[in-house]
């Protein structure tokens, strides 16, 4: 059988293949999938196709770890207690199902445009006007598939071969594989009374993604069972569990893992509160994708209106309801919320980002909650007694990643939220999620002692800054480029210092282009997080596109911080010397503290032990941090780069950060694309031969090239 399923290469004795298991075993969470040696590949399926237990015994505990290049689930899923291994023994005829999904036969295989224009139109089986929110008005002849279409239709053709493999369960068998699974797991979780029982906190929805088409590797070696543990200890009230490999390199073992060690996590709390609903995430087309999600341990999935026809869509709703399964119904335009009512969804998530050009707009919850309010549907979940009075739940499924988002959507009466990759690279997740303060008296008290918002920051660039201003002509250039933040230095040794009386000029063409007469006022609580004080300095800089006078100052004292900064009227000042972090609380003005970072690779320590340390030293003292490149004997002017890893790390432990230090128009898509930091900062970099004298074509690049990547690193699913 070998020689028969193995053509290409040289057959494998048995002992021959034991080997390679029993090598495999410890490397197995290293290899990718088109790496893995096909003489494994075959082995694999030949194991699972002859119903042996050796394949589960040689690999546990290691199958947690990675997938293999065929993933198999056991159609026995072990009773609570019992690891996959001792299960599998205790089982003396264990049935094995093949995801055959992730088999070379599929995985393997591409399609050309015509084929999946035509798997997307082979949906319709109703009148044009079923069909309607998914064409739109474009020309469909010539219309170019957006990546959601690409992968739905790229799934609807993957299942056409798995339906069609002879090896693949039968719906029929699917339904027995269910039966036994609720007599071994329990029944599946109502997802509307999962939500609606969580309130007055917020449900959190928390994602288990290794990757995505846009941001490629997010945490490939993840174990989906290990991390969904992580969530379930932490509260989650639902895990979203992508199983399509192509892109997001899921499967369905990943639902299986989560149930089973999301029960776990459950036992070791005495079998007392409720376990996280398991969601199978996934582009569903075909009501066999629902039978394999609840054969493999789902409470729920995930059906996008933006891709399904109408009448299909109530199709699916009413087979999930068919075997206890209460959907997540996802939209995003106000012509999908209609589809989606009309087909009887009861729990609605709103996606803030069109997956069809993934922009975000995290106002997109908020019209939905207006439309829904406008219709009398009820939904709020501050209500005090939900269950008896909504009938739906509102969810809000992208672009969060900290408290207050979590609060903003709590006050529009949402009951879920869905929070994906900055938990997936959150170094503690379980901190994380007690971060974001889903509990309304959690949050109060975050407020009060100024408490982390948890999350790694994946807001993405949001501010730029232009520094070493000497001239208001220079100011209004910057300006009319789209800066944020307007830098004047006033440090006399520096070659951009900048007079008093230049200072006030620059300031009050500022103010005139931003049409105020005043400095911002910058609002937040007085022990307010990192997050809350850098969104209100973006909400300061971007309305009205009015942008924010810095003065930069390096061991000055604090009399004169304090006396410049009212003289002249800056909005902020940035501390660049060695003043330490609490001395940003007495500059009468909101202060940004810079941190120095050593040019190099920092040696013996890796960035995150880099970033460790900063994060010991950082206090709630300033409204922003600043990296910059130190070199002996300059701090900050070096005209290098430093690591940016170490601000990768920083912002995975959840502090956003400003990256300056060598950046020029030609480099700072590759640290706004990689790094995504919260902010950029240019000096010497758009300037010609004269220090304090900007290149008005190098300012315009920088600044465009720093959105333009900003806008295109925050794409994704």
């Amino acid at each position: 059988p070998i020689a028969r399923l193995n053509p290409r290469k040289k057959p494998l004795s048995q002992k021959e293949g034991m080997v390679t298991l029993n090598a495999a075993k410890s490397n197995l969470c290293h290899r990718s999938i088109h790496n893995t040696n096909n003489n494994l590949y075959q082995l694999l399926l030949i194991f699972a196709a002859t119903a042996t237990t050796t394949i589960i015994d040689a690999f546990s505990p290691s199958l947690h770890h990675r997938r293999t290049a065929s993933t198999i689930v056991s159609k026995s899923i072990p009773p609570l207690g019992m690891t996959p291994t001792s299960a599998s023994a205790a089982s003396s005829s264990t049935s094995i199902i093949h995801d055959f999904s992730m088999s070379a036969d599929i995985f393997e295989r591409s399609y050309s445009e015509d084929e999946e224009k035509k798997a997307l139109a082979s949906l319709q089986t109703g009148n044009d006007d079923t069909m309607k929110h998914i064409y739109g008005f474009d020309d469909w002849e010539n219309h170019k598939l957006s990546m959601l279409q690409k992968v739905t239709a790229t799934r609807i053709l993957d299942y056409e071969r798995i339906k069609a493999n002879p090896s693949s369960p039968t719906a029929e068998e699917l339904h027995a594989q269910i039966a036994e699974s609720d007599l071994k797991l329990g029944p599946r979780i109502n997802l509307q009374s999962q939500l609606q029982s969580s309130s007055p906190s917020m449900a959190l929805a928390a994602e288990f993604k290794r990757a995505s088409p846009s941001k490629g590797d997010i945490a490939v070696g993840l174990s989906c069972g290990e991390q969904t543990a992580k969530y379930a200890r932490a509260g989650a009230a639902m895990i979203s569990v992508l199983t399509e490999y192509r892109w997001f390199k899921g499967g369905l073992d990943d639902l299986t893992s989560a149930r089973i060690e999301t029960q776990r996590v459950r036992e070791e709390r005495g079998n007392t509160g409720a376990r996280p609903a398991i969601l199978r995430k996934e582009f569903v087309i075909d009501t066999y994708q629902i039978l394999e999600a609840a054969a493999c341990g789902a409470d729920t999935v995930l059906l996008i209106v933006a891709v399904t026809p109408s009448d299909l869509l109530k199709e699916l709703i009413d087979f999930c309801r068919s075997i206890d399964m209460e959907p997540l119904v996802e939209v995003h335009a106000e012509s999908e919320l209609d589809v989606a009512l009309d087909a009887g969804a009861k729990v609605i998530g709103v996606n803030n980002r069109n997956l069809h050009t993934f922009q975000v707009d995290l106002g997109t919850t908020d019209k939905a909650a207006d439309e829904l309010t406008k219709r009398g549907l009820a939904f709020d979940h501050n209500n005090e007694d939900v269950t008896e009075e909504n009938d739906y739940v509102l969810c809000s499924l992208s672009g969060m990643s900290n408290a207050e988002d979590v609060h903003r959507y709590r006050k529009a009466g949402v009951g879920m939220v869905l929070i994906g990759e900055s938990l997936m690279r959150a170094p503690d997740p379980e901190k994380a999620i007690r971060g974001l303060c889903l509990d309304p008296v959690d949050y109060q008290k975050s407020l009060d002692d100024g408490a982390g918002a948890g999350g790694a920051y994946t807001g993405g660039t949001k501010i730029v800054k232009v520094c070493g201003i000497t001239n208001p002509e220079d100011a209004l250039t910057a300006c009319r480029s789209g800066a944020s933040f307007i830098g004047l230095i006033f440090v006399e040794k520096s070659k951009r210092n900048v007079s008093i009386s230049a200072a006030k000029s620059v300031v009050s063409a500022v103010r005139d282009f931003g049409e105020r007469t005043d400095r911002v006022d910058l609002s937040y609580p007085e022990h307010a997080s990192a997050f809350t004080k850098t969104r209100a300095l973006e909400n300061a800089a971007s309305k009205g596109r009015r942008p924010l006078v810095v003065g930069v100052f390096q061991n000055s004292n604090i009399d004169t911080v304090q006396y410049i900064a009212q003289d002249v009227g800056l909005d902020l000042v940035q501390l660049h010397g060695s003043e330490g972090m609490e001395a940003c609380s007495h500059c009468s003005v909101p202060a940004i503290r810079v941190v120095h970072i050593e040019a190099g690779d920092g040696g013996d320590d890796s960035a995150e032990t880099r970033a460790k340390n900063i994060m010991e030293q950082v206090t709630n003292d300033p409204v922003a941090i600043l990296l910059d490149t130190a070199v002996k004997g300059m701090q900050g002017g070096t005209g290098l780069t430093f690591d940016w890893d170490v601000a990768k790390a920083l912002q995975n432990q959840g502090l956003p950060v400003m990256v300056a230090g060598g950046l020029t128009a030609n480099n700072v898509k590759d640290v706004v694309m990689d790094v995504k930091p919260w902010g950029v900062d240019v000096s010497s970099g758009v300037e010609g031969e004269t220090a304090g004298k900007k290149d008005t074509s190098q300012v315009q690049a920088f600044v465009s090239e720093a959105r333009k990547a900003a806008e295109e690193a925050d794409k994704g699913f």
